[in-house]
This record gives structure tokens, sequence and C-alpha cells, in this order.
């Protein structure tokens, strides 16, 4: 996924599923706060509960 891609999700509460370093999928609901470029790690959802890198996503939906 982009960022173009995931901030049409801003403001918005989505189910996330994405891979953990050991390539486990995991899904969590929470609401997009932003989105943003972190220097030598790459890009990322700031979200309610944690910060989830683009890399790793495998999908997401908006709940609302």
């Amino acid at each position: 996924m982009l960022i173009p891609e995931a901030r049409n999700y801003l403001g918005r509460d989505c189910s996330i599923t994405f891979k953990d370093r050991h390539g486990n999928l995991h899904t969590r609901t929470t609401r997009v706060h932003d989105v943003t470029f972190v220097p030598m790690y790459g890009a990322c959802l700031v979200g309610d509960a944690d910060d989830i890198w683009l890399d790793k996503v495998t999908s997401i939906s908006a709940i609302s």
C-alpha cells in the first residue's frame, strides 16, 4: 500500500490486516489518525492503538 492510497482512510475506523516480523497475520480495528513517513523505516499508519507499517499491511477496509 502506498501513502496516497492510505490517506483515503484518514479519520475512519478501519479493520487492518497486517503481518508481524515473524510473518503471522494480525487484524486490528482502529481509527486512522495520520499517515506519515519515518526516515529509515518507511511509511506508517498512525492509529489509536499503535502504528502499523504500510509495507506490512495486507488488507484494509473502512468500517465507518
